[in-house]
């Protein structure tokens, strides 16, 4: 008898755990960070970030993860050593959009992936001022990243655009 109400016990407060709805489906929140990326049009490039994460609703969930969008933008400088010994000091301006997912949305450590596009706008001044960059380019990412808490994110991502390989550190409110 005892297995038995133990077994019901262990069922009704995991299907409970299970069951319980995630605090931020259907919600969003604002986050804040900084990047240090590597390679691309950037030899090593410094950014502060903000952006918006929405996750979706309950019913659009799948799997058990969590996933949803975020908008994202950016304000770098970098460094650029061209050709002709022509050094570059670089500013970044950027926007885009990612899809994330996460896969353990009820632990406190949650790891998750994400994939997104965006456009970067660069201005680069050489110290002698002689030529300057001046460009639009476009950037896709995809990377991964561990999520403590909802509050604080690590993410490590690679692709195209100011840097080939970034690291960010989020904190979200």
């Amino acid at each position: 008898m005892r297995k038995i109400l133990f077994f019901i016990f262990i069922l009704l407060s995991s299907t409970s755990i299970l069951s319980s709805a995630d605090k931020m489906y259907g919600k969003g929140q604002g986050f804040v960070g900084a990047e240090v990326g590597f390679g691309g049009v950037a030899d090593l490039n410094t950014s502060a970030i903000g952006g918006y994460q929405y996750y979706f609703k309950d019913a659009w969930q799948f799997a058990g993860f969590r996933h949803g969008v975020r908008g994202i933008g950016s304000i770098g400088f970098g460094r650029y050593d061209g050709s002709f010994n022509k050094n570059y000091s670089l500013l970044t301006i950027g926007a885009g959009a990612d899809w994330t997912i996460e896969f353990m949305p009820h632990s406190k450590y949650n790891w998750g992936a994400f994939v997104g596009v965006g456009i970067v706008y660069i201005n680069g001044i050489n110290k002698d001022s002689n030529y300057s960059l001046d460009s639009v380019v476009g950037s896709v990412n995809i990377g991964g990243s561990l999520n403590i808490d909802n509050t604080h994110k690590l993410e490590v991502g690679i692709g195209s655009g100011p840097s080939l390989i970034a690291f960010r550190y989020i904190y979200m409110f």
